[in-house]
């Protein structure tokens, strides 16, 4: 990267000092992932202030040389509401990205996407934890900040243990991811040995993403499509991944239908921010009644009040238990994991919640 600025700016002047900030930004916070790189967004805010000559076209022609790479874009946040129709922006789709250059397919597309869609849009990969995973940057978006979630995963000592349980009663284990992805907590279950999991996704790119991933990393992956019979069939070919682009409120009753045909549920993630407080009860649901498990709930709070907050979610988790008829079961905090800032004062946390076996030994 510096190698290209220094080629880019100006030899036969001294460059504005806003011009050097621009060239501060990028240089101290690009990020490459496999063949593109994305620049901060925090630079090109500048843009308006710029004064120079040079033209930003060979700067990107400089980048993609000197980095060896075919693609750059800028990143934003996502926005919470679709720009369009000022509705909540539930599949968390990145609306404001912003290409740079080369060629990332299609503005637009049908909705649902089609093959052809997916065909035509551009596709990297990148590589956490020795788990690679496949997006399309125009219609998914990437979280990077939650990599040490996901190692934590890996070794998560109630991951490893169910794991070894399933192994030794011969049953194997499952987990559910309520918020899927593009695979960003479910690659880590199957990595650590998960003998199942059944994601959810509303986004059609994600599980997309999610399914491209899956085959990249060797699992054997099916999507469960619309109707009855296409999840049975997915189901029936007793995949490492099952990837459903339907809402997460389906996840209780499918799983009550078919928990004979999958391995007992002994994780559930529920990795929504701001708050995953709507997927709870199916958490509780969907969790094996009679073996038990964890239930890794993200929310975000303020540093100060983590500790009020989480025993709110704890009791909460008791209440939907009562409610599912598991009485006499006390779920447990068995870990707080503060994960990274989500705004000044305000933390994302991740609460691992413990629910005992119905007929502990």
């Amino acid at each position: 990267m510096d190698r290209a600025i220094a080629a880019w700016l100006p030899k036969d002047q001294k460059p504005s000092s806003t011009t050097l900030e621009f060239c501060k930004k990028i240089q101290k916070s690009y990020v490459v992932y496999g063949s593109m790189v994305l620049l901060p967004s925090t630079a090109f805010q500048l843009l308006n202030e710029i004064e120079f000559d040079n033209d930003l076209a060979k700067l990107y022609e400089l980048i993609a040389y000197q980095l060896k790479i075919t693609h750059i874009a800028y990143a934003q946040p996502i926005p919470p509401r679709d720009e369009n129709n000022q509705t909540e922006n539930i599949i968390r789709s990145p609306s404001n990205f912003s290409a740079l250059y080369g060629d990332f397919g299609p503005t637009s597309c049908d909705y649902p996407p089609v093959q052809r869609d997916f065909e035509a849009a551009f596709w990297t990969t990148a590589k956490q934890n020795g788990i690679f995973q496949t997006w399309a940057p125009r219609w998914t978006m990437f979280s990077r900040g939650n990599i040490s979630e996901k190692a934590r995963i890996l070794t998560l000592s109630s991951v490893l243990s169910a794991v070894e349980q399933g192994k030794q009663d011969g049953r194997g284990c499952a987990a559910v991811d309520l918020y899927a992805g593009i695979g960003y907590f479910t690659f880590s279950y199957l990595k650590a040995g998960v003998s199942q999991v059944l994601g959810w996704d509303l986004n059609p790119w994600s599980v997309e993403g999610l399914r491209r991933g899956a085959t990249a990393n060797k699992w054997s992956v099916e999507v469960a499509e619309d109707g009855q019979a296409k999840f049975d069939e997915a189901i029936a070919a007793e995949p490492r991944l099952l990837a459903c682009n339907r809402s997460n409120e389906e996840a209780l009753d499918k799983i009550k239908k078919f928990r004979q045909l999958i391995p007992p549920v002994r994780h559930v993630n529920c990795g929504l921010l701001p708050s995953s407080r709507g997927s709870w009860p199916i958490a509780v649901g969907v969790l094996d009644p009679e073996m038990g498990g964890w239930i890794h709930i993200h929310e975000n709070f303020a540093a100060t009040e983590i500790d009020v907050k989480a025993e709110e979610v704890r009791l909460t988790i008791r209440n939907l238990m009562h409610e599912n008829g598991q009485v006499g079961r006390e779920p447990k905090i068995d870990h707080i994991n503060a994960l990274k800032s989500y705004a000044p004062g305000v933390i994302h946390f991740v609460l691992d919640i413990y629910i005992p076996p119905a007929n502990p030994i």
